[in-house]
């Protein structure tokens, strides 16, 4: 593809999610975005006008029409004036976050290099088999400016930042919860379960609520007239589900707020509902599919495991320690069985042995439970065996449908949920104690 883009090609395009955290797709418009033709009488001073002000910095009209054709070009909502109208509060809104989300990554001395945002704009290309300017001649003749593109991403890689760096150190998840959770699960075998996507729209204070009501009247009327919910998710979520197309997986009874969960039972598969209330602000589900709850044996969950020894050179108690004290560093650095194996270039002599799929209940029941509730790409803590020091790393499992999954799955999935609460008050917190000024 080159500057020429097809009307053909920009249509199949609409449908592609790019730069993982908020999608975007292109589609070919038929004509020239409001605000931006060529020639129009005080175009560019209207441009320029200022649209809103965070904290002493200024986000222009400029700004708010490049997010505001993102919005419409990705989510397939129709490109007139009555949606525009309907979508301007939400998307100043995603400004203001995003501008808040900047500032405090750079109060934080939290950086965002021109390498790591070029990075993520070419995988993004790639994975619309594009290179960089392709992308770049797509956007442009889709009417989105390239500078919206960069200013999304760069929010979105400084946040992970800040993310990161503070809200997971405030995360845990104790042994607690989850075996509450796997009990869950048993007791709730012979039930249904729910597989979810859902848009959440958040509101900060008691004024705004009908403003975000309404838009989530419209995003469910477009949706209804064919609207892609995945890609309206991507757009206008404010959870973290929204980088997947507000997927949350496979949901039991139970296990959202009361009338969600009560919702949800009331609906068919292929379904989407109305803006339900929650206590954050509404949230619209679709309800993908529906299965019937079975704990199924964890004998049978299959896992692919390899073996990295590292051989004792004699008998001395010194050369034990040696041995082991290498795999220890393996243990603690190596992230993944790739990076096992590579370790086996810095260790002399190690070597590794791989395991392929296997039924947990035909592995020896010491290896069985020593990895059973390992995460894929974790390792043991070293071993000493006959043949050296051994660590084991889990490179592939596959759980039945239906089985009890394994806790290493269930603290990962209760750790996301809790850093998207707790990412999700850390940026309302930023909000109220920000100084926020709209003139649009």
């Amino acid at each position: 593809m080159t500057q020429n883009v097809t009307r053909q090609t920009m249509k199949s395009l609409a449908r592609n999610a790019l730069l993982g955290a908020t999608a975007l797709s292109i589609a070919l418009l038929s004509g020239p975005m409001p605000g931006y033709a060529q020639g129009a009488n005080g175009a560019q001073g209207q441009l320029g006008r200022i649209a809103a002000i965070v904290n002493e910095e200024p986000i222009t009209v400029a700004d708010v029409e490049g997010r505001l054709q993102l919005a419409i070009v990705s989510s397939g909502l129709p490109d007139n004036a009555d949606t525009r109208q309907r979508l301007l509060p939400q998307v100043i809104r995603l400004l203001t976050d995003e501008a808040l989300q900047i500032q405090e990554a750079r109060e934080r001395n939290l950086t965002v290099t021109e390498d790591e945002l070029t990075e993520d704009l070419e995988a993004a290309a790639q994975r619309n088999r594009m290179d960089l300017e392709q992308l770049k001649a797509a956007l442009a003749q889709a009417g989105v400016p390239w500078a919206t593109m960069r200013q999304q991403m760069l929010a979105q890689i400084a946040w992970s930042k800040v993310v990161q760096r503070v809200v997971r150190q405030q995360v845990t998840v104790p042994d607690s919860e989850v075996n509450s959770y796997i009990e869950r699960v048993r007791a709730n075998a012979g039930k249904p379960e729910y597989q979810v996507a859902e848009i959440f729209l958040a509101i900060d204070s008691a004024t705004n609520e009908p403003e975000v009501q309404r838009l989530g009247e419209r995003l469910v009327d477009q949706i209804g007239r064919g609207a892609n919910f995945s890609a309206v998710a991507r757009q206008f979520s404010q959870s973290a589900g929204a980088a997947s197309g507000g997927d949350l997986g496979w949901i039991q009874q139970g296990q959202l707020e009361e009338n969600l969960d009560r919702a949800l039972q009331q609906m068919q598969k292929g379904q989407f509902s109305r803006p339900i209330r929650g206590s954050a602000g509404y949230h619209i589900l679709w309800l993908r599919d529906q299965r019937i709850v079975a704990a199924g044996d964890p004998k049978n969950i299959q896992v692919s495991i390899r073996q990295f020894v590292v051989p004792v050179a004699g008998t001395a108690q010194a050369q034990q320690d040696a041995a082991f004290d290498s795999a220890k560093r393996v243990s603690e650095q190596a992230r993944g069985c790739e990076a096992l194996e590579q370790a086996t270039q810095q260790v002399p002599g190690a070597q590794v042995f791989t395991q392929p799929l296997t039924k947990l209940g035909d592995v020896p029941q010491q290896i069985a439970d020593l990895v059973g509730a390992l995460g894929v790409g974790q390792a043991t803590a070293p071993l000493m065996t006959d043949r050296g020091a051994m660590l084991l790393m889990v490179c592939d499992r596959v759980v039945p449908e239906g089985s009890l999954p394994p806790p290493d799955q269930v603290r990962n999935m209760l750790f996301q949920e809790r850093m998207d609460l707790q990412q999700r008050r850390y940026l309302r917190d930023l909000r109220r104690n920000a100084t926020i000024e709209t003139r649009m």
